[in-house]
């Protein structure tokens, strides 16, 4: 029996029925820029965040200038030292963001506060805000955007904001929210809020807030181009899909944990290098990846479905196509699954399968046993000469994907391996008080390979000399 046969006789076998939840229609969303995301997210540029570094030009310009008043402002060290303690990074801006109060008129807040209690958690915010003293951070937030002059600076950034705006309502246009509640078996969990991020780029993230007044939102990074600002819409289709496919995962831990712990770690590797730190998070990710490539095919047809599966696979996730393939079955059998929740124990046999071919492709997978430079190190030696890096067995002569930015990659001469192929040497010349940010592999680039041609997972090095 092969592998597809197999998945599919594993679900059947694994089936049950559940009662039905009604869908309704789906409001438009809400397109504007969010004045709190923004600042959160700058002050998070300001405390040295890496993936808060990119951005518009024309609004990280100006905005640097007044993020240069705050160099000893106690808002800065706090975020630092959540990050350090808690994790705080990466999507726990947004959520915390959208637990904040609104300015009036879409303008910055005149005094920093939770729209929701703080006690007991909220649901939908993220976790790792609790390690933080944030009845401080939200006293430090307003001093801050005072000190620093945001709300002019939110004030002459009207026009880019309007045609940023303008770029998002593009891409809202063709999202079909009907089509998730039909495909999820259940209504959109609140009102659906497109913020277009100027300060993003290139992440994107999504969160949720629960309670009487629910809300989803993604937040989507504003590129600039030769024919203006625009925004991914089918990243759209991605973020807004996380608050129909994280529920699923939420509420049927038990089922899920297990498979999803393998997965995990067979690629931990890979996935900590795109910062999918946690089992639960690769899962979520997973399935949420063969939900759009159903949503694809579904507006776009097969060449839409072959484009969208080949995002995925170019990202690391090449087992999108067994989920999605599985994914038919669901849609064939909706009498029997309602929701997508209640396929949750057939696609746990799924991800079992998944788990056993990932297993048995990291058994001959080349490793890293150690890197001269710690990812993440904030004190490197600018007299350090070469980075080095020993692998767990003989690499491919005179191959390896060194890979990044140029702009964030140190200078290099050329690489080479010693001895018998396990110690890979790139002789480079660093500068006092900078950050870098490399790669061995990723994307398409996989070099770096075993002798027998097995390529290394993908390894992010992200580090700072000392100045």
């Amino acid at each position: 029996m092969n592998n597809l046969s197999r998945r599919a006789v594993l679900a059947a076998s694994l089936a049950a029925a559940f009662v039905p939840r009604r869908a309704r229609a789906a409001a438009a969303p809400i397109v504007g820029c969010d004045a709190r995301w923004e600042w959160l997210s700058a002050l998070a540029r300001a405390a040295g965040f890496e993936e808060y570094q990119g951005g518009l030009a024309e609004w990280t310009g100006p905005l640097d200038t007044r993020l240069a008043r705050l160099r000893s402002h106690p808002v800065v060290s706090r975020l630092r030292r959540a990050r350090d303690a808690s994790g705080v990074s990466y999507d726990a801006l947004p959520s915390l963001a959208l637990h904040l109060v609104p300015g009036a008129d879409g303008g910055p807040p005149t005094a920093w506060s939770l729209a929701v209690a703080a006690t007991p958690w909220p649901s939908g915010l993220d976790v790792r805000w609790q390690g933080v003293d944030l009845a401080a951070l939200l006293r430090e937030l307003g001093s801050a955007a005072k000190k620093a002059g945001f709300a002019e600076l939110w004030s002459d950034s009207g026009a880019l904001r309007a045609r940023a705006e303008a770029a998002a309502a593009g891409a809202a246009t063709g999202l079909d929210l009907g089509w998730y509640e039909a495909f999820c078996g259940f209504p959109t969990p609140g009102a659906v809020r497109v913020v277009p991020a100027l300060g993003s780029r290139p992440s994107n993230y999504a969160a949720r807030r629960h309670g009487t007044d629910p809300e989803i939102a993604a937040f989507l990074a504003v590129s600039s181009t030769d024919a203006g600002l625009e925004v991914d819409a089918s990243v759209l289709v991605h973020e807004i899909g996380h608050a129909f496919v994280n529920p699923l995962v939420s509420e049927n831990r038990a089922v899920l944990e297990p498979p999803g712990q393998r997965v995990y770690a067979a690629v931990k590797e890979r996935m900590d290098a795109s910062a999918y730190g946690a089992w639960d998070t690769v899962v979520v990710e997973s399935v949420l990846r063969a939900v759009t490539v159903r949503y694809a095919e579904a507006h776009g047809g097969a060449a839409a479905a072959r484009s969208e599966l080949a995002r995925h696979l170019d990202r690391g996730f090449p087992w999108t196509v067994v989920l999605a393939d599985s994914m038919r079955d669901y849609e064939a059998d909706r009498a029997r699954y309602a929701t997508l929740g209640e396929w949750s124990v057939p696609l746990a046999a799924v991800l079992t399968v998944i788990a056993e071919e990932e297993e048995a492709r990291a058994a001959g997978r080349p490793h890293v046993v150690s890197i001269s430079v710690a990812d993440g190190a904030d004190d490197v030696d600018p007299a350090l000469p070469a980075l080095v890096v020993v692998f767990d067995r003989p690499m491919r002569d005179r191959s390896w994907s060194v890979v990044g930015d140029p702009a964030e990659m140190p200078d290099g001469d050329t690489p080479h391996y010693e001895e018998g192929g396990t110690r890979f040497v790139m002789p480079w010349r660093l500068s006092p008080g900078r950050s870098y940010r490399l790669g061995l592999n990723g994307g398409r680039s996989r070099a770096f390979q075993s002798a027998e041609g097995v390529p290394l997972e993908p390894v992010l090095l992200r580090f700072r000399t000392r100045g």
